[in-house]
């Protein structure tokens, strides 16, 4: 591939090797596939640094847990199904924090990683004030001002039309 970009002397180039020939995929339809699957190895990457699911590499039970023998031995469960049931959950849970990354773009008009919404918007202290039958969850005022960005984009969201 050989792009030429305004203003530059030289031509930027890359290469794609595959094993597909010209008549199975044109270049156009290669490049398309590479780039998407780029994005779904990006997405896939983001989970696993951001929401780092623990999935199990063993259906063996523990011989030893924090040091010592147990002192009941349960058996080990299928550790695909369990594997399957955390990838689930951590794939719903980075949808949540995918639309929650775009509200607060959309309210910032600045570009959100899910490690910045983490470390930012989730994982900041807070202090719970119990008033009569209310609860005031109370948080810095650095994350207030997304939360209030947020918030503000959250109530603007109207339900789809079926």
């Amino acid at each position: 591939m050989v792009q030429e970009r305004p203003g530059e002397l030289f031509l930027h180039h890359f290469w794609l090797i595959t094993s597909w020939t010209k008549e199975e995929l044109d270049a156009e339809a290669l490049l398309e596939h590479y780039r998407q699957r780029g994005t779904a190895e990006g997405y896939l990457g983001e989970l696993m640094t951001v929401l780092r699911p623990s999935l199990s590499s063993s259906p063996r039970p523990k011989g030893h847990y924090r040091g010592k023998e147990p002192r009941k031995r349960c058996p080990s469960g299928d550790a695909f199904a369990q594997n399957e049931v955390r990838l689930l959950v951590a794939v719903l849970a980075q949808g949540v924090l995918h639309v929650a990354r775009l509200l607060l773009e959309e309210a910032t008009r600045k570009g959100w990683s899910l490690k910045r919404l983490r470390e930012r918007v989730l994982r900041v202290a807070a202090r719970a004030v119990v008033h009569g039958r209310r609860v005031t969850l109370v948080v810095s005022r650095a994350a207030a001002r997304w939360w209030e960005a947020l918030w503000g984009e959250l109530v603007a969201l109207r339900p789809m039309a079926p």
